[in-house]
């Protein structure tokens, strides 16, 4: 129910609070925030005071911050929390081994949400982290959820992506390729020389329901990504098991 003069909901403007927030300004006063949203002064104040009052932000001398009580009901009940709590593993397997970037990522909306990823000290520095997100065509990871979500979502798709870069492909063609050679494998589409492969995670051996990936500036993976390939569907296929109750 709308009871703002801008006809935004209660529950809008409080997502619009949050979505203030990010990596690079955690921490931001009420005067910034409504700045940010456009929301007036007086609301931004009260809806942050009332906010740090729930746990959902926390109240600091310099501003506000997200509040632990969103870390903990999330870490307790969100499905994407539970995926990434149930993969780690096979994550930790695949970074030991590689010493690379290794991320899984699920679809929401339009982009890739990438829900955990373990890095290495002399791996690239890349784009996004974990809670980032991309557009799904500018990754390995999410080609190859574009490449398997439904007809209709891919034709929708790559018609409101048509401004891609020549590097950026995003045909048919190239989705039906990743479907049957079972992987994505691309290299300098945001970050020049620097490798990305993924695989796909399949719920019961039916649906992708995540793909996990590499992000590597190792020349040879580019060159051969068979190995790392055959690395990340071990993986994957131990990932398919937990989430699907099976052994």
């Amino acid at each position: 129910m709308a009871n703002s003069p801008t006809g935004d909901s209660v529950l809008a403007r409080l997502d619009r609070v949050l979505s203030t927030f990010s990596a690079a300004d955690s921490l931001l006063t009420a005067a910034e925030i409504a700045r940010r949203t456009g929301l007036p002064p007086a609301t931004a104040h009260r809806l942050c005071r009332d906010m740090a009052e729930l746990g959902w932000l926390e109240s600091l001398p310099a501003g506000y911050m997200v509040g632990t009580r969103l870390w903990e009901m999330t870490n307790r009940s969100a499905p994407t929390m539970k995926l990434a709590v149930r993969a780690r593993p096979y994550l930790s397997d695949v970074h030991t081994v590689m010493g690379q970037h290794v991320q899984l990522g699920v679809i929401e909306g339009h982009e890739v949400l990438f829900v955990d990823r373990l890095s290495a000290r002399e791996a690239p520095r890349i784009h996004g982290g974990v809670a980032g997100r991309l557009p799904l065509h500018v990754s390995a990871t999410g080609l190859v959820l574009l490449a398997h979500a439904s007809p209709e979502f891919r034709t929708f798709y790559r018609t409101h992506h048509q401004d891609a870069s020549p590097g950026q492909i995003i045909s048919e063609d190239r989705l039906e390729q990743v479907r049957q050679q079972g992987y994505c494998a691309q290299t300098g589409v945001i970050e020049r020389a620097v490798t990305g492969v993924a695989v796909p995670i399949r719920q019961r051996g039916r649906s992708v329901v995540a793909a996990l990936g590499v992000v590597t500036d190792d020349d040879d993976v580019a060159r051969r990504p068979a190995p790392w390939v055959q690395m990340l569907q071990i993986a994957a296929r131990g990932i398919q098991r937990e989430i699907s109750g099976k052994g």
